[in-house]
């Protein structure tokens, strides 16, 4: 506890793992907080990070199918997500979704109960929570805390929780309090030792006053307090530390180097089905040898478990795992490094969960009426276009039209994706749930189906008003263009994934896809030497002239108009224009494999590129 700024959610934050200090090591069962120890934690931030579009039940179950063991049986999964939710009194609101700033949905009180829910399922030997209850309104705040004391005691869990200003019934149901004022310890201990060492330093909390809100009183307004706060609070450590190096006489010269300092967290778990004793040694920072200076173990939390008290460290080759009822079993150490999931398991959950939180955002409402629509106007535009060489720009014009709108209507689109899905990927990799490359692989897969289901409901409208009847020029025709649309969707996969501004992101984009069509030649005829390499990076130059490769050859043949423009016409030897003679005008010179190969290799490399981003640049660190 402790006033805004005391530090803790930096505390929080050295303990689960998820940030660097300068000094000391954090260890977990005599072990070092490695990867391993991290998984085992579950740690709620403060923020609410999930997918808007899921429901209640899909976010936990999808969490449950990620998170909890492969053995585990399906219906075991689904079980235990009842369980949580009914324990949580989550079961009314299940099937709602989450909502957002425009779409209303949960409560912020179900939020919190729900990012809860989703880090119970693991059966974490440790819960680290950062103000679970900021935002709620006073009842809801103590049904909070009355559902974490009750899980508390009946699994036989240790619960740390920073609070920011607990009322006074919510303050006495906790056990121990660690006081925090920018970053330095004004007390630790039981809560209802506080009354007597405020005493001690010559306070008296009044009598029916929420000692929460003395206490801080007493911190942020009465400096003299406060240091003498300070100064019994390094007395106490003090003394603990003599306590210890007297014990550890005794001990090997090895094991002086491991003083175990200020119990801030211990857990005595008590198996009555198998008579097991064992007392964790949660957390502890470890010092070398009893000469420690008290001034600069004031500025340090020291955690761990107290040396006097009977307990059975968790070692490397003695590691326990735990069920849903909490009851030990044996495992191999190997387990904790593993991923709690095989990779088709982690491809085939998140394919589907990255359908479902998709399919509202590609194929919304708007979307559907945008297409349409714009379908409808662009048959009525070129509608019935005679094949003659009069209108054989506008026919052009047509297919530059459509491949540079789904061109960029798929950029765009997957520019989106990444900065709404970032947050909460990257919660969910320090968790451990899953593989970067389980993620990549579904996110492209589930996708597929929706970036082309638009395209190919434009093309089936506005090119049979064309004049098209051939329907094996319409599918080469929609090959290509889908090929087009997910090869600009890789694009901007991986703009979106270097840019953490989307403004950046949108910048960059716009100004990528304008630059290729000013130089491509489309629009001017004057382009400048030294610049029209610049056709040759754009995934339009390759798409338009592959649509004209096959619209040309494969379609009807263009009569030549009178007077005409190409030379064979003039000649007088053929009443239509080649194929070829209309591409070498248009600068088409390579064939329609060598086109296509680029454009795959355009789709490889971007995606590639993409993924080379999230897993080394935008890989989630410790801050």
């Amino acid at each position: 506890m402790g006033p805004s700024g005391s530090g803790k959610t930096t505390l929080l934050d050295c303990l689960s793992g998820q940030r660097h200090f300068d000094s000391g090591h954090v260890y977990l069962n005599r072990e070092p907080l490695s990867k391993k120890w991290r998984r085992k934690i579950g740690y709620v931030l403060q923020e609410e990070i999930f997918f808007t579009q899921l429901t209640l039940r899909e976010t936990v179950m999808y969490t449950a199918l990620l998170r909890l063991p492969e053995s585990m049986p399906r219906a075991e999964k689904l079980r235990l997500v009842d369980h949580i939710l009914e324990t949580l009194e989550l079961s009314s609101c299940q099937q709602t979704k989450f909502g957002d700033y425009l779409n209303r949905g949960l409560s912020g009180g179900e939020k919190k109960r729900a990012n809860i829910a989703c880090e119970l399922l693991t059966n974490p030997l440790l819960m680290l929570l950062d103000e679970p209850t900021s935002g709620l309104d006073s009842h809801s705040a103590i049904s909070l805390m009355k559902v974490l004391k009750r899980y508390a005691q009946l699994e036989q869990k240790t619960i740390v929780i920073s609070v920011h200003q607990p009322s006074s019934q919510m303050f006495h149901m906790f056990d121990k309090l660690l006081l925090l004022h920018q970053g330095r310890t004004a007390y630790f201990g039981e809560v209802q030792h506080i009354y007597r060492h405020f005493e001690d330093i010559g306070v008296r909390i009044k009598p029916h006053y929420n000692p929460a809100d003395f206490v801080l009183e007493q911190l942020k307004s009465h400096p003299d307090i406060r240091e003498k706060l300070f100064i019994a609070a390094r007395e106490s450590h003090g003394n603990y530390l003599n306590r210890n190096c007297i014990s550890s006489q005794q001990k090997s010269k090895k094991q002086q180097h491991s003083i175990l300092i200020n119990d801030i967290i211990d857990n005595y778990y008590n198996d009555h089905h198998h008579h097991h004793h064992h007392q964790f040694e949660h957390l502890h920072h470890a010092a070398t040898g009893c000469e420690i200076d008290e001034e600069a173990a004031q500025h340090l939390v020291w955690c761990g478990g107290d040396s006097q008290s009977n307990f059975s460290s968790c070692a490397s080759s003695d590691c326990h795992s735990y069920s849903a009822g909490g009851h030990a079993a044996s495992n191999d150490c190997d387990d904790w490094l593993a991923y709690p999931t095989r990779f088709h398991t982690q491809f085939s959950v998140l394919s589907s969960r990255n359908f479902k939180e998709a399919k509202p955002r590609m194929l919304s409402k708007l979307n559907w009426f945008q297409t349409i629509g714009l379908a409808l106007m662009a048959g009525a535009i070129w509608f019935q276009l005679p094949r003659t060489e009069e209108f054989l720009h506008d026919l052009q014009g047509w297919m530059f039209f459509s491949q540079t709108y789904w061109m960029l209507f798929a950029l765009f689109g997957a520019l989106n994706s990444f900065p709404s899905e970032r947050e909460v990927i990257s919660k969910e990799r320090r968790s451990g749930a899953y593989r970067l490359s389980a993620y990549y692989l579904a996110k492209m897969c589930a996708e597929l189906p929706l970036v082309i289901t638009l395209p190919t409901v434009y093309l089936m409208i506005s090119y049979p008003m064309l004049g098209c009847s051939s329907l094996k020029l319409f599918f080469l025709m929609l090959i290509f263009l889908l090929l087009n649309t997910i090869v600009a969707q890789s694009v901007g996969f991986f703009i979106g994934a270097c840019c953490m501004d989307m403004n950046v992101s949108i910048t960059l984009s716009a100004l990528y896809t304008l630059a290729t069509q000013l130089f491509g030649g489309y629009l001017s005829s004057r382009i400048p030497e030294g610049l029209s390499w610049i056709r040759y990076t754009s995934m339009i130059h390759y798409a338009y002239q592959n649509m004209q490769i096959l619209e040309f050859r494969e379609g009807p043949a263009i009569s030549c108009g009178t007077p005409s423009s190409y030379e064979i016409c003039k000649q007088q030897t053929t009443e239509f224009i080649p194929y070829e003679e209309i591409l070498k005008a248009q600068n088409s010179t390579s064939p329609l494999w060598l086109n296509t190969l680029i454009l795959m290799m355009f789709f490889l490399v971007f995606r590639g590129l993409g993924y080379a981003v999230l897993r080394y640049l935008r890989c989630p660190k410790k801050t």
